[in-house]
């Protein structure tokens, strides 16, 4: 009777372990996704997302596919602060670096106040 008590506490003391490795593999898998690397697995390196990352990533993959079968073409737009030295880059839907740029005039001059950089034949167009 006395070496079933020991086989049990033996299996409590497994389960046990089981669970607390479990939770520090958890914890280190999860620390590694809020630092933003990635987590080493049999010499492997798995790169970790949250459900709106992948989710974001699925829309993308989506309206690329869109845009692909219907055509649909997107131009980098540069555009200067009008103040300070800052300059950023937008990405625009457009059938031509010409309509892009009217867009962006549009978007980003009136509502935002940045300039807009008029030189539409030097766009690069976006593949993405």
């Amino acid at each position: 009777m006395s070496n079933n008590n020991i086989d049990m506490t033996n299996n409590k003391i497994f389960r046990l372990g089981m669970e607390v490795g479990r939770k520090q593999l958890a914890d280190h898998i999860q620390h590694q996704f809020e630092i933003g690397k990635p987590a080493e697995i049999n010499g492997e390196l798995y790169w970790l997302k949250d459900a709106k990352q992948n989710l974001m990533d699925i829309m993308d993959d989506i309206e690329s596919t869109w845009n692909e079968k219907h055509q649909v073409q997107k131009f980098i737009v540069p555009l200067k602060h009008p103040h300070k030295e800052i300059t950023r880059e937008v990405i625009i839907k457009a059938e031509t670096a010409e309509q892009a740029m009217i867009n962006a005039l549009l978007e980003f001059e009136q509502g935002c106040g940045w300039i807009v950089d008029t030189d539409y034949e030097n766009y690069k167009q976006f593949k993405g």
